[in-house]
């Protein structure tokens, strides 16, 4: 008999973990939801994390050792490249799986099969929105940068990827200090996108983390503005060029404003003419501190009610 094919793949990258990969990889064993594989990539960590993960034998789990540290988003796409499940979820290894989330994310996309993506969001943000909501690439696009919501922000931990929709898009891009935001979007020019409320699992902020490192200065605010250069860079734009033209000026108007704002205003010169010219601004672009983005869409969404794959007309 033909074994059956992991419908989940949960994948676990991990570096000097020990503390907590133990929780971890118990807590995935533990899911309530038992038809998945679950991959663990350890980037030749130098503590303890390879001897404990070596001492569970669940024939579910699949382990490697990196012979030498590759860094995050390369020992991801390793564990993509992996991946035999339909969807693949990361579960890194200082975070813990909550035990129902698979059994309901196989409940989301038993309904919502043409869903390339499953984002968690915080629901009071999106007041008009009866859960869970499939967006069409436009839409999403739309919420994004004609409402400015909020919704693509949460990291890999509340996020689920359809594996082939994953690899289509060439993977984890190692150009960003963090790329969680911009394979999110990068996925969601592809295909639908589900949102469901916020809370897969338990994830913690630990010194090291990419999201540490974009706390520190303006390296954040570096990172975001070459993530949303890069998507609005894509193909996709060729064939929706007022679209473009309408992010891209909502865009700019937020990028100069921010500058603006957390540099020359705070009386750190230096600071705002170096990132300036490295981001190839033109003196021109200075007339964006005085116009407003064009969030018109907002009202649109505010004036309806959005359940499942239709708008209810209030």
């Amino acid at each position: 008999m033909k074994p059956i094919a992991p419908f989940f793949t949960i994948a676990t990258i991990s570096f000097n973990s020990g503390k907590w990969i133990r929780q971890t990889i118990e807590s995935v064993l533990a899911s309530s939801y038992t038809n998945f594989e679950f991959l663990i990539s350890d980037d030749c960590s130098d503590d303890d994390t390879w001897e404990i993960i070596k001492q569970y034998n669940d024939p579910r789990i699949k382990t490697w050792r990196n012979e030498k540290n590759i860094g995050e988003y390369p020992n991801r796409n390793k564990v993509l490249n992996e991946a035999v499940g339909r969807y693949i979820l990361f579960v890194d290894g200082d975070d813990m799986l909550y035990k129902n989330t698979l059994r309901n994310i196989f409940e989301y996309v038993e309904e919502y099969p043409e869903a390339v993506s499953i984002w968690g969001v915080w629901s009071h943000q999106l007041s008009f929105c009866i859960f869970p909501v499939l967006l069409q690439p436009e839409e999403t696009l739309n919420w994004i940068y004609g409402a400015n919501l909020p919704i693509a922000i949460m990291g890999f931990g509340e996020t689920i990827f359809r594996v082939d929709a994953l690899r289509e898009t060439g993977g984890f891009s190692t150009e960003f200090i963090s790329g969680d935001t911009y394979i999110k979007k990068k996925i969601a020019l592809l295909g639908a996108v589900l949102l469901v409320p916020i809370g897969f699992m338990f994830w913690r902020r630990t010194p090291g983390q990419a999201s540490s490192t974009l706390s520190q200065g303006l390296i954040g605010y570096f990172n975001n503005v070459m993530i949303e250069r890069g998507i609005l860079e894509d193909r996709y734009f060729q064939d929706h060029p007022d679209k473009h033209a309408l992010y891209k000026h909502n865009s700019k108007i937020r990028d100069i404003k921010i500058l603006f704002h957390h540099t020359f205003l705070e009386g750190n010169i230096s600071s705002g003419i170096h990132l300036f010219k490295r981001l190839h601004f033109s003196y021109k672009d200075l007339i964006y501190l005085f116009r407003k983005p064009d969030l018109s869409y907002n009202k649109t969404l505010k004036n309806k009610l959005f359940q499942g794959r239709k708008w209810i007309q209030l």
